[in-house]
C-alpha cells in the first residue's frame, strides 16, 4: 500500500476547509430550495475526499472497493425503503 505525501494531506485538507467554508458562506445566501443541492454537493464531495484518499480506497484492493460498494448498496437499499414509509404513511 503507498503512503500518501504530506503535500497530499495538507492539499485535502486545505479542500476540506474550503468546502467547510462554502457550506458554511451557503447558508448566509438567500438560495431558496437550491441551498440543499449546493449543501448535499459539498457533502458528497467532502465525503469523496475522505473516501478516497484518507481511507485509501483510491489505492486499495478490488476488495476492499467490492466491499465498500456493498456498504453503499446497502446504504441505498436502507434509504430507499424508509423513503417508502415515510410516503406511505402521510401526515
Amino acid at each position: 500500500m503507498t503512503a500518501l505525501s504530506l503535500r497530499t494531506y495538507i492539499a485535502v485538507w486545505i479542500a476540506l476547509m474550503v468546502l467547510v467554508a462554502i457550506t458554511c458562506g451557503s447558508s448566509f445566501l438567500p438560495l431558496g430550495r437550491f441551498n440543499v443541492v449546493v449543501n448535499f454537493a459539498v457533502a458528497l464531495a467532502k465525503a469523496l475526499l475522505v473516501i478516497l484518499l484518507f481511507m485509501r480506497l483510491l489505492f486499495g484492493t478490488t476488495m476492499t472497493r467490492v466491499v465498500a460498494l456493498i456498504g453503499v448498496f446497502t446504504l441505498a437499499i436502507l434509504v430507499c425503503l424508509s423513503l417508502t414509509d415515510f410516503a406511505v404513511r402521510g401526515p
